[in-house]
């Protein structure tokens, strides 16, 4: 079984086994080298998401071969974890086992705005040994830590589905996509023409009719109010009856760690809508969205703002969540497809509830899994 929290190196098969429960641990320059400039997965965005979820266990394993760091999986062992199941009633049961058993999860922090799979793979012919025995490492972890389930989120389809995992783990499509928009304009007027005259027109139709309500749009490199923020991200999560992100607080709060802008729609002074966007190498993600529904408009002038404000950053991907996903596909918006999950329970009673779970989730997506 893996020793978590020594720091200690151990041979695995052909690999070399370290465990760390903190960035500072591997050191700055190991870990971008292994990361290799994918986005959500430098230094600098687990620096802040150690902040942010602060009431997680960071559990990161690398492996490496004749000294050199090949693979790694980052691993949070969490009692606070949002699982997007319906019901509401199912989803509250699952989340109230996880606060007496919690979850292993491999990804990147914050989760689903991140969305970003938590492991590092090598290229073939070490590829599917290096994730067996990743996934063995999460085994051992889940075990010695007594989780309810090891879960491996935000993957493709093809690698959830690879021969490497071991027996007892499942594949499933659990969580819907996230959006993304590929920037390829040099300025918003370059965006703005690429659309269809009827969408240039409702654009511009939503910003005077936003204006006319006195609505304006201000960019802060800080979150200057987080009672605020969240007050508002909370009348949101009501809206939709949907819970607010354990982290939510914490990346308002710890923002300025990494490239963070936060937009404000305020009418005479006062903050009637607010988003966070927050950027790791050339791709931003835009989350913590909070809205007074008593003004209209303010929901599309902050959309707007966040597409002009990721083109003058010379973003590569904006990522948004896929609530309101006709008005972002009309934006330009795709769905990413990286919403597969692995996952193994403990013991019988758990592996039997999480198989329940997956199967119920791919009835609602028609996809059939397979062992």
């Amino acid at each position: 079984m893996v020793q978590p929290g020594r720091g200690e190196s151990r041979p695995t098969l052909s690999f070399d086994v370290q465990i760390a429960h903190t960035v500072a641990k591997v050191g700055e320059e190991a870990w971008d080298r292994l990361s290799a400039g994918r986005p959500f997965a430098s230094y600098r965005w687990y620096r802040f998401g150690e902040k942010a979820m602060a009431y997680a266990l960071p559990c990161y394993a690398i492996l490496s071969r004749h000294g050199e760091p090949v693979a790694r999986a980052t691993f949070w062992l969490t009692p606070r974890e949002l699982i997007p199941v319906k019901p509401r009633l199912i989803r509250w049961f699952v989340e109230s086992l996880i606060r007496r058993w919690p979850l292993l999860v491999c990804q990147s922090p914050l989760t689903s705005s991140a969305a970003t799979s938590g492991l590092i793979l090598p290229e073939p012919p070490l590829r599917e040994q290096a994730l067996a025995t990743l996934a063995q490492i999460g085994r051992d972890l889940a075990a010695q830590y007594r989780t309810s389930f090891c879960l491996f989120g935000y993957l493709e389809e093809e690698q959830a589905r690879s021969s490497a995992w071991p027996p007892g783990y499942v594949p499933s499509l659990m969580w819907g996509s996230g959006t993304r928009l590929e920037i390829e304009w040099g300025d918003f007027d370059g965006y703005l023409a690429h659309l269809s005259k009827k969408r240039r027109y409702n654009l511009r139709r939503n910003r005077r009719l936003g204006e006319e309500q006195g609505i304006e749009i201000k960019c802060h490199p800080v979150v200057t109010d987080v009672e605020g923020a969240m007050a508002l991200h909370h009348k949101v999560n009501a809206r939709h009856s949907g819970p607010t992100e354990p982290w939510m607080r914490g990346a308002f709060q710890h923002a300025a760690m990494v490239d963070a802008v936060w937009l404000t729609a305020e009418v005479e002074g006062r903050m009637v809508g607010c988003e966070l966007m927050l950027g790791d190498q050339d791709v931003w993600l835009v989350t913590g969205l909070g809205l007074d529904y008593t003004i209209d408009y303010a929901y599309f002038l902050l959309g707007y703002a966040d597409i002009e404000c990721a083109i003058e950053k010379k973003a590569r991907v904006l990522r948004w969540g896929s609530l309101t996903y006709d008005v972002k596909r009309r934006l330009g918006f795709e769905l990413e497809s990286n919403d597969w999950v692995v996952f193994g329970g403990r013991g019988a009673l758990l592996q039997r509830l999480g198989r329940w779970l997956a199967e119920r989730e791919e009835s609602r997506y028609g996809v059939a899994s397979e062992d």
